[in-house]
């Protein structure tokens, strides 16, 4: 299913575009809204050519994703699918969010789903240019790059990826 996901992409997908894909019903999202702002936090990442593709779904749906290409078996908030390497052209990858972990992880760190989604957000596209956070080290980079890009576009920073070490 992913692979049809970014075949669609791809084919719908033109330099320096955003393409949001809401597969999910658990809450209503304004997509032209969330694309402003992901145009934002690329021009922040100096990121004007590249594509990127996001897919809002449910915890069914990245737990499938989260169990076939990364061994876990439980949902989690964001996955990201680098592709840079793997195509021609300046397509980075897609990033995939359950907008129901975001609200779930909203109300138990005590932000708005909209925060929570923003930051997922940013943390995906982190891991498309090759951030990582496997150990203490990195995630320290990758937070401070996130507290860099909600400033810039006047977020507010909260947790994100289920992470006990934040």
């Amino acid at each position: 299913m992913l692979f049809f996901i970014h075949v669609l992409t791809i084919l719908i997908t033109r330099m320096g575009k955003i393409k949001i894909k809401n597969l999910q019903k658990t809450k209503r999202i304004n997509l032209k809204q969330w694309q402003n702002k992901l145009a934002k936090i690329l021009k922040f990442l100096e990121l004007k050519e590249e594509s990127v593709s996001f897919v809002l779904g449910d915890n069914k749906f990245i737990k499938e994703l989260n169990r076939k290409y990364l061994g876990r078996s439980s949902p989690t908030d964001v996955i990201a699918f680098p592709l840079k390497d793997d195509l021609e052209g300046e397509y980075l990858g897609e990033v995939v969010v359950s907008v129901e972990q975001v609200i779930n992880n909203s109300i138990t760190y005590g932000k708005t789903w909209e925060e929570e989604l923003t930051l997922c957000l940013i943390h995906g596209i982190l891991h498309l240019l090759g951030y990582d956070d496997k150990n203490e080290k990195e995630r320290a980079f990758m937070r401070e790059k996130e507290k860099e890009v909600l400033t810039f576009i006047n977020a507010t920073q909260t947790h994100c990826c289920k992470n006990p070490f934040l």
